[in-house]
């Protein structure tokens, strides 16, 4: 299925000033080391491309890399191809251990909202329909498949970055160059610093943002002790591929649901 580019088509919605400081980060004057000012509002540009670029995809493909903290103990790695559509639609296949085999479907709207799922190997002798958020479907997880994708990654983003910036709450902010997954690609790091009693999701983020899709292929979060307590890496991204309602249906002779 081919890539589409959408460089062309990028939106701007942050002043001039601000703007210039994201095009002098991706053309490679990096790292940055500008004063906490200016290097709070080139990530505030930065993360303004990444909505811009988000905006314009209908739908994509990936492979999902997920890893998360669960009751204080960090999991193993779970590999998964996705297929996810705007509005909500989201399909998952988890083809490596823990969970090889597991499949995952859920339509906002459809099956009467609820998560169509079903195991791999010998326990998947059935096919589940469940609350996405009870207690079944968030066992081992700390999102329901509601929050999959780069929607919910930038949105959540832009509530904290907005509330730190609010409160000069953003500390230690770096911007560089890197290869990510074998990609161009830059990262962003800082720290939230609470001192109002605003509540942030992390208290380190550590952001990878491939420079062709201006999307957040890779995003790690740390709590107060600085421990790891996610990691989302996307491979293999490909966007717009029209995807059809059968990618999305229980009834997917290639999906096991039936």
């Amino acid at each position: 299925m081919p890539k589409q580019s959408m460089s062309s088509n990028r939106l701007y919605s942050r002043s001039c000033a601000v703007i210039a400081l994201a095009v002098i980060l991706l053309a490679g004057a990096l790292p940055f080391r500008a004063g906490a000012s200016d290097s709070a509002e080139a990530l505030s540009a930065l993360l303004a491309q990444m909505e811009s670029s988000y905006s314009q995809v209908n739908d994509f493909v990936a492979v999902f890399h997920k890893q998360e903290r669960i009751k204080g103990k960090l999991q193993e790695e779970e590999t998964i191809q996705m297929k996810f559509q705007k509005p909500l639609k989201v399909y998952m296949r988890w083809i490596g251990e823990p969970l090889k085999g597991t499949e995952a479907l859920y339509v906002e709207g459809r099956n009467d909202n609820k998560l169509i799922a079903r195991r791999g190997g010998i326990l998947g002798i059935a096919t589940l329909s469940l609350d996405p958020r009870g207690s079944l479907a968030m066992a081992g997880n700390r999102h329901p498949i509601t929050e999959s994708g780069f929607g919910f990654l930038l949105a959540r983003f832009r509530e904290n970055l907005d509330a730190a910036l609010r409160r000069g709450e953003l500390q230690d902010v770096r911007l560089y160059d890197e290869t990510f997954e074998g990609r161009p690609s830059m990262a962003a790091e800082g720290r939230f610093v609470p001192r109002t009693g605003y509540k942030y999701y992390a208290s380190r983020f550590v952001i990878h943002v491939d420079k062709e899709l201006m999307l957040p292929t890779g995003a790690m979060f740390y709590n107060e002790k600085d421990e790891l307590f996610e990691k989302y890496i996307y491979t293999n991204v490909q966007l717009n591929v029209g995807l059809s309602p059968q990618d999305f249906s229980r009834d997917n002779k290639a999906y096991r649901f039936n």
